[in-house]
């Protein structure tokens, strides 16, 4: 009874930010992009944020995508979709003024055990549909329930193809989400919340569950988004020779299990996915870095002040850098903003950097508009700025202290000056 007490009270410190996590499995469900649980959750974080105003990057993202706009017009044939021009500029502007502004919700009462409690869903969810598609058993969400139902990418889509034409088929787990990179984001987010909410063992056992599920999902991107954060977050606290030989040893010992076979067969014909990618045969790397890497020097020599998203593909077609319907270099949202903003990208990045804070939270906000092709989307956006909210204001909570000693700082204070500002708890039991 006690237990239950604690959870509803924590749930009651802050009703927006938990809500939020319990919605995150249905974040790419709704009948449209409009109507879409996504465009709900970005409402939510926009009216539970008190936006500031940010001239000089505000500026910047007018100039870059209007001289993106009329570059088109002059020197290209290629025709942007303006309003969806359009919605990629406010998606910008909304970051950058997010980013510089603060919650109006109790973001520093956010309990992590929420954030815990939802990876190890996802991570039993990945678990049992690893194994149901090991004896031919379809556990994947309705093509219908996503935002794009005829996406050729989604698994149902690929059973009921199988189905129709008496091919057998095994597929990567996703839990609730499109594809396993997706989850793999997914896993990243939670964890990054864990690392600043949870303390001791279970910021380690989140860490576990995390990776255990990019595993089971055979997402590198997860994989190698979680190991950068973790690693980030405890190289600030360790000797900088310890952190590179540790970071050095974790590489290691990773390839090491993937070369002798310890992680679940891929569903390819013999190969694991590992060598595929080793040789450059897997489609998802080769379309998320080797193509946008190939199409960047055409871009900033040829198009310097970029190409509108929505005219890349043309572009790229019309000069024979790409074959229609087998490549897919617009997969990676840091690449996309690049190709989209020219040289005049940089001092952008520049500029989110900053605004991110740098250092871990920047890093996670680069690791997340690079999971797919579209970072400035709904559900990108609501992930950043939520994420980095809890992780600014999570760091400083009184409330991890024993209420004695906030008591007694408290009285110790003359009444005729404002209370002394609280001390970090520490981090581990050997700080304190």
């Amino acid at each position: 009874m006690n237990a239950l007490r604690g959870w509803l009270a924590a749930w009651r410190g802050d009703r927006f930010a938990h809500v939020f996590i319990l919605l995150l499995p249905a974040i790419q469900y709704g009948l449209n992009y409009f109507a879409s649980v996504a465009a709900v959750l970005f409402l939510l974080t926009a009216w539970h944020t008190r936006m500031r105003i940010a001239p000089a990057a505000g500026t910047l993202v007018l100039l870059a995508a209007g001289a993106s706009l009329v570059f088109c017009a002059v020197a290209l044939p290629d025709e942007p979709n303006l309003p969806r021009e359009a919605r990629f500029t406010i998606g910008l502007l909304f970051l950058f003024f997010a980013l510089r502004g603060t919650p109006r919700h109790a973001a520093h009462r956010f309990d992590g055990r929420f954030a815990f409690a939802m990876l190890l869903v996802l991570f039993l969810v990945t678990a049992l549909q690893w194994l149901a598609s090991k004896k031919g058993i379809a556990l994947f969400p309705p093509r219908q329930l996503f935002v794009n139902p005829d996406d050729q990418a989604l698994a149902s889509t690929w059973v009921e193809h199988a189905k129709e034409h008496g091919y057998a088929w095994s597929l990567r787990p996703a839990a609730f989400f499109s594809e396993p990179s997706y989850l793999g984001c997914m896993t990243l987010f939670l964890h990054f919340l864990c690392l600043h909410t949870l303390r001791g063992r279970l910021r380690w056992l989140a860490l576990f569950v995390a990776l255990a599920t990019c595993l089971l999902a055979q997402t590198y991107f997860g994989l190698t988004g979680n190991l950068a954060i973790v690693g980030g977050f405890y190289a600030r606290r360790l000797p900088k020779a310890f952190a590179l030989a540790a970071g050095v040893l974790v590489l290691s010992l990773s390839a090491l299990a993937i070369g002798a076979g310890a992680l679940p067969s891929s569903a390819t014909q013999g190969a694991g996915r590992l060598e595929r990618i080793v040789s450059g045969d897997d489609p998802s790397v080769t379309i998320r870095l080797a193509q946008p890497f190939e199409l960047l020097g055409q871009v900033l020599a040829h198009a310097p002040l970029g190409v509108p998203m929505s005219a890349a593909q043309s572009y790229f077609e019309r000069h024979r850098l790409i074959v229609p319907f087998e490549d897919a270099p617009l997969q990676n949202g840091a690449f996309n903003l690049v190709f989209a903003y020219g040289w005049l990208a940089v001092p952008l990045f520049v500029l989110l950097w900053r605004a991110a804070g740098g250092g871990l939270t920047a890093l996670f906000m680069l690791l997340v508009l690079a999971q797919n092709g579209a970072p400035l989307n709904f559900d990108k956006l609501t992930m950043i700025v939520f994420a980095i909210q809890i992780a600014r204001h999570a760091r400083y909570r009184p409330a991890a202290l024993p209420s004695t000693r906030v008591v007694a700082v408290r009285a110790a204070a003359p009444s005729a000056y404002p209370a002394p500002i609280v001390a970090r708890p520490p981090l581990h039991a050997s700080e304190a």
